[in-house]
């Protein structure tokens, strides 16, 4: 049976609808709902539910809920669709800015001091896809106690969000591969749209580094099985030596479905709320510069785009803390910690290693190497290279958990003098060729937990079109900068190693200015301050909690003090986990699809309208 939207909307929104619409430079309505093309125009405005973001949760969320025939779901997203070269997994896409936000982090004195203009960069995939087009592929999921802190006493709802509660919510969309790593089945499962797998191609100096973290006493295992140490060949999102993003994943075997419309290319500038019912009606978007249109939710809007943008948004919207919004003469409509509570994993540049017999890389053959993997998957750009493998370190006592990841990157560096030629740090990360050819290896202490908390704001200068203000406060706390330095001697160790010195791997001379003339741990210390370097891997924005005045979401994802809006994206995680937030984000979005599947579902059968 046909079912009329405009009457579903009701009294009170169809007043907000004009009365926002009124506003508008693109006004839909300039002569009331006069016409059949305007009802038209309302009609295809109207939605059950409106995902911002079509990102890692969002492209996960708008396949779970769209799998309902009665539910019309619109996702839009702010960058493009896919392109084939981002499926290369030798393709290093996390620097190619088309696809990218490309934040930086506020100067200070303490960080990222001698990384251009004194700041970090900040990249965050802005494609169908979101990061999870332009990260390392890495299946990471953190470790048990991570998310076993997130449980607050006294909040039922909150013990959910518990591991042994959570690790169905991970295997639902896993599809793993191997199967040495599927006999821990109560960690992994099959059958999920997410493959995962390892890598088939392994180099020689893959088994060097893997043979000397052996040697320092780590054992091969899966990270993902709760342990603390380890040396680990990764999975990755990887089918066919493909690389898998979410919308690959989740969302173009679905786009078929007549109740779900994808938009690309339009940004969501505002979230329109009824101030009196303290509820959001919908969004407003812009599809071209000047030209806005509006998306009305009849059930939810949720937002899944991250913990720097989902920030911008809700400032914009009157969400937020209200020192903040006053700055910029925004009402207040919600007074929350919005913005708070910045944490994003560090590491640092200056430790690399340099490998001496590898011979010069052709355009010719890497041409060739395009070829073949276009021709049959196959071939060097089939892998990450040295990338494949990392090593997990516990610093501390605390908890029988890792606090450091020591993680690879290769790097071809154009020199046939390169051991007699000192090259910056920048350049030596400077990616000039696909991961897979390597003559540099840089080594990257990752503390997973740090302790530095930052913050977010809206541009001072122009708050609706300008970067976001990111606080990031990288190493502000002294003890981050310990652990740091702690696992820098640790890494140090490979040197003496069997093998590391029978493949001849040294020390690469890296030009370490203005930290030259320092030594051991004087100069690693100043290494750490000059050539920081943040993982953009942000959480904790729009934290998970019980109360509105250190949260922004309950422990059902749902916006304190407003009805209609949840977020559902790692800005929710209160702290960090100890892994990547590929994974976690993908189970954030698990958690919402089914928090909403059961808030909207009754007992018969049917769902509930708002």
């Amino acid at each position: 049976m046909r079912i009329e939207l405009l009457p579903l909307l009701g009294k009170q929104l169809c007043l907000t609808l004009v009365t926002v619409l009124a506003s508008c430079s693109a006004d839909l309505f300039s002569k009331a709902t006069r016409t059949k093309a305007d009802e038209r125009d309302l009609r295809s405005s109207v939605f059950d539910f409106i995902i911002v973001g079509g990102g890692t949760a969002g492209c996960v969320l708008a396949n779970r809920l769209s799998a309902v025939h009665d539910w019309k779901v619109l996702v839009l997203e702010a960058g493009d669709e896919e392109n084939i070269d981002y499926d290369i997994p030798g393709v290093p896409t996390k620097d190619y800015r088309p696809i990218l936000w490309n934040y930086r982090t506020e100067k200070n004195g303490f960080s990222c001091l001698s990384r251009p203009g004194g700041s970090c960069e900040v990249r965050t995939g802005k494609v169908l896809g979101g990061s999870s087009v332009t990260n390392d592929m890495k299946y990471t999921r953190g470790h048990k106690v991570d998310y076993d802190s997130w449980h607050s006493t006294g909040a039922l709802e909150s013990l959910d969000w518990k591991f042994g509660n959570l690790i169905d919510m991970f295997k639902a969309s896993e599809d793993n591969g191997d199967y040495d790593t599927l006999v821990n089945s109560f960690y992994h499962a099959r059958g999920g749209e997410m493959r995962v797998q390892r890598f088939k191609h392994v180099d020689r100096y893959i088994e060097v580094f893997d043979a000397a973290f052996a040697e320092m006493g780590l054992r091969t295992q899966d990270i993902n099985t709760n342990i603390a140490e380890a040396v680990v060949n990764h999975q990755f999102t990887i089918w066919n030596n493909t690389r898998l993003s979410t919308n690959s994943a989740f969302l173009k075997p679905v786009k078929h479905r007549k109740n779900l419309t994808i938009l690309t290319g339009v940004t969501v500038t505002k979230i329109m709320i009824n101030t009196q019912e303290k509820s959001v009606d919908g969004v407003v978007y812009e599809i071209e510069k000047g030209k806005e249109r509006p998306a009305y939710a009849k059930r939810e809007t949720i937002l899944t785009v991250g913990a720097i943008n989902n920030v911008k948004l809700l400032h914009l919207s009157g969400i937020g803390p209200k020192a903040d919004l006053k700055k910029h003469n925004i009402t207040t409509i919600v007074d929350l910690p919005v913005g708070l509570n910045y944490q994003d994993q560090v590491t640092t540049g200056g430790l690399s290693f340099a490998i001496n017999d590898v011979a010069p890389v052709s355009e010719n053959q890497v041409i060739n190497d395009f070829k073949t993997w276009f021709q049959n998957r196959s071939g060097p750009l089939a892998s990450k290279g040295i990338g494949q493998i990392s090593a997990y370190i516990q610093l501390y006592e605390n908890y029988n958990a890792p606090d450091v990841e020591l993680s690879l990157e290769g790097n071809f560096v154009r020199s046939d003098k390169f051991m007699l030629t000192n090259i910056s740090v920048n350049a030596a990360e400077e990616t000039n060729l696909p991961l897979s050819y390597y003559n540099l290896v840089n080594l990257y202490p990752i503390l997973l937990r740090p302790k530095s908390k930052g913050k977010v704001t809206l541009n001072k200068r122009n708050p609706k079109l300008g970067r976001p203000v990111i606080q990031a406060n990288l190493l502000k706390e002294s003890e981050d900068l310990d652990s740091m330095v702690d696992s820098i001697d640790i890494a140090l160790q490979l040197l003496d190693t069997k093998e590391m010195k029978k493949a001849e791997i040294k020390l690469a001379p890296i030009d370490l200015f203005p930290c030259d003339r320092l030594r051991n741990r004087d100069q690693w210390n100043c290494i750490a301050r000059h050539y920081t370097k943040a993982m953009s891997n942000p959480v904790g924005t729009c934290r998970m909690g019980g109360n509105k005045t250190d949260s922004v979401v309950d422990f059902k994802l749902r916006v304190h003090g407003i009805e209609g809006l949840r977020i559902a994206d790692a800005s929710v995680m209160p702290t960090h986990v100890r892994g990547g937030i590929y994974a976690p984000t993908m189970m954030i979005a698990e958690v919402a699809a089914r928090i909403i599947l059961k808030d909207w579902k009754e007992n018969s059968g049917t769902y509930n309208r708002r």
